[in-house]
């Protein structure tokens, strides 16, 4: 099954106090340039609650299989992150330096998550005892990136007919830096002249995922009546996204 389209700030539920201690980062989606003054980036934790809390930020490389479930590793060899555990003050700001530190030379973008996770201080023995109160831990995932030296974007189509006789439908990204499949459109077209526009339900799989660099992603369906008697068919691909960054 594939991942839902990921979410820049999840929420996990831990049962340690009663106080709800929130906390905002940014920002949410950087770019790095493997050296020089772009490497390096700074984030900003801000603590609007009114009560201390304890943070702790790292770095994980991105890795997407084709039914879109992600996978990450450890990432802590490409960056220098400064301070990477911190206890916040109520009402209060720290700043986050966060340097890629990778090879210099990167010919397809790299891939990653700069995460923010709040984790329990403790507690007097008293608090812990009572143990009545849930307190909501946060946990802010980031995307990170590190430009490659040329941008190059492609998106490359195959269909291939499965076991059990369907058609799968994959795209792979071919080219230099991600690509958001956002107003995603596919159309099949049979060696007999026959084409068929995939549905909005057939291309949920795939609509507005985030296709990373040298990944594949996927849906099967049916095979459409109308490619039946087809004995070869091909996709054409269309979607609404250019690479700025």
């Amino acid at each position: 099954m594939f991942a839902k389209r990921i979410v820049t700030a999840a929420l996990l539920l831990l049962f340690t106090s009663f106080s709800l201690m929130a906390y905002h980062l940014s920002p949410l989606n950087v770019t790095y340039d493997p050296t020089g003054a772009g490497s390096a980036k700074v984030y900003t934790i801000v603590n609007d609650s009114d009560a201390p809390i304890a943070i702790e930020v790292r770095a994980e490389q991105r890795i997407v299989d084709i039914d879109g479930n992600e996978a990450n590793q450890d990432g802590s060899a490409y960056f220098s992150i400064q301070p990477s555990r911190m206890i916040i003050r109520p009402d209060s700001t720290q700043l986050v330096r966060v340097q890629y530190r990778g090879p210099q030379t990167v010919t397809r973008e790299l891939s990653f998550r700069i995460i923010s996770e709040q984790i329990p201080i403790p507690r007097g023995a008293q608090e812990e005892e009572s143990g009545q109160m849930i307190s909501f831990l946060f946990v802010y995932s980031t995307s990170a990136y590190v430009r490659p030296s040329r941008v190059v974007e492609s998106v490359q189509s195959e269909v291939n007919k499965t076991e059990d006789g369907k058609l799968e439908v994959i795209l792979e990204n071919t080219g230099s830096v991600h690509q958001m499949l956002n107003s995603l459109s596919i159309t099949l077209s049979g060696n007999d002249g026959s084409t068929y526009s995939l549905s909005e339900e057939e291309l949920q799989p795939l609509n507005g995922q985030n296709l990373l660099t040298a990944s594949r992603l996927r849906t099967v369906i049916d095979v459409p009546e109308v490619l039946a008697a087809s004995e070869s068919i091909t996709a054409s691909v269309s979607y609404d996204y250019e690479y700025s960054a």
